[in-house]
């Protein structure tokens, strides 16, 4: 197992205080079908290819509850738990096991990330195979301070997270957080933020953050019938959206569920879907999986728009692209050689030309099976053309720490490698 952060002036493990006040649920109804996530999404074709095994996604939120049926296999048993202080140090870090979330809030986002499938998929997370690694604060995002917002973000990079969610949006923009966010990015680090939920009311100079900073996902949200929410900010800087009214989602305390609304929960389904491509293509950069994500999206309205961005994510699509990445697995019309006619020889023989007839009317059938599938569409509506990547490759190495940040001094601890999870529980991503 990853041994603890050995930073200067880090407070040891210790037990988590009580909540004041605790969100929790209520149970599925008896008669739920499958979770609606699964057919808005088109999870089902996704699974068959990537269940997000092993990838770790870092939730920086109110914490997540890792003793909650769905979640209990899939949360990491390191965690780091933030506390604003009223002194020089600004916070303090503790190490506290994740199993509390007052608010309830980080443990929905998990849930939509990482559940795990239940009989007859009333439950599922995007990523059902993937790992959570919850960075706490303690008294919600929404009172933590910008250097605090920055140290939860290299504890993430530290620890190896290679999804990062952050459902949280700030209409001002601070260095610090700023420059934890550029160095999470240089690191090859997938960062997802929310783009609020104000409706641009009160919105500085039409931006929130982090999900306007350069390199990050930023992630509006639509209904249930894939328009874009009233309530969603909008704006140039928006990339994608996911699904973001009325979802069932884990609630804390218990095995039980609640409703939720808003661009939180559309980034976890982003955050998801970047787990399901790093887990199938796990030497793929981070810039290629942002590329796949928003050029296979599904577009809302007939095109890009400041609501949603590229459009509505599309777990298969990113899966299969056929963008000029390089790194798929399927040979693209410009990797088969045409072989010259040989000279002098008949064109067919009688049998010959009954075969082709034949095989020909079989050829048919398979390229318009294809020019059906929405992965072919898109590419069609593209021209054929790939996108531009949406930011330079970042540079090769291990995740460092910014000196100064994680633990209030100007001493850099040295840096870990990109740690493995520390259980890997033989799993197929099938129902439990």
């Amino acid at each position: 197992m990853l041994a603890p952060l050995a930073v200067p002036g880090v407070a040891p493990r210790a037990a988590a205080e009580e909540c004041r006040t605790e969100v929790t649920g209520e149970p599925l109804p008896e008669n739920a079908g499958p979770y609606p996530l699964i057919d808005q999404l088109g999870l089902r074709q996704a699974w068959d290819l990537s269940t997000g095994y092993d990838v770790r996604v870092a939730v920086i939120d109110s914490g997540v509850d890792g003793d909650h049926p769905d979640l209990v296999m899939h949360v990491l048993p390191d965690a780091s738990t933030y506390t604003v202080v009223a002194d020089e140090r600004e916070f303090v870090r503790t190490t506290p096991m994740p199993t509390q979330d007052c608010l309830g809030h980080g443990t929905a986002v998990a849930g939509l990330i990482v559940s795990e499938r239940t009989e007859g998929d009333r439950m599922a997370g995007v990523a059902p195979d993937a790992y959570i690694y919850s960075v706490r604060s303690a008294d919600g995002v929404e009172r933590a301070t910008p250097g605090m917002l920055a140290a939860m973000i290299d504890d993430a990079v530290y620890y190896g997270a290679r999804v990062i969610n952050l459902s949280l949006a700030i209409p001002v923009d601070h260095e610090p957080i700023r420059e934890a966010v550029a160095n999470a990015v240089a690191n090859d680090v997938v960062v997802v933020a929310a783009a609020g939920n104000e409706g641009n009311a009160g919105v500085s100079q039409g931006r929130m953050y982090p999900a306007a900073y350069d390199g990050v996902v930023a992630v509006g949200a639509v209904g249930n019938d894939g328009q874009p929410l009233d309530s969603s900010n909008a704006g140039p800087w928006v990339d994608l959206a996911g699904y973001g009214e009325d979802l069932v989602v884990a609630a804390p305390g218990g095995s039980g569920y609640r409703v939720e609304s808003g661009t939180s929960f559309a980034a976890a389904q982003v955050s998801g879907v970047a787990a399901l491509v790093r887990a199938r293509f796990p030497d793929m950069p981070a810039t290629e999986v942002v590329r796949r994500m928003i050029d296979s999206a599904t577009a809302v309205g007939g095109g890009r728009n400041d609501h949603t961005g590229a459009g509505i994510v599309d777990p298969f699509g990113a899966l299969t692209d056929l963008g000029g990445g390089g790194n798929g697995d399927g040979a693209t019309v410009s990797d088969v050689p045409v072989q010259a006619m040989p000279a002098g020889q008949p064109l067919l023989s009688g049998t010959a030309a009954a075969a082709l007839a034949w095989s020909g009317g079989l050829v048919l059938a398979v390229v318009l099976g294809l020019a059906a599938s929405p992965a072919i569409r898109r590419a069609a509506r593209r021209g054929w053309r790939t996108g531009p990547d949406p930011c330079e490759s970042p540079p090769a190495g291990p995740p460092q720490p910014r000196p100064g940040v994680l633990d209030g001094t100007t001493d850099r601890p040295g840096p870990l490698p990109r740690p493995t999870s520390p259980f890997s529980p033989s799993r197929t991503g099938t129902p439990r």
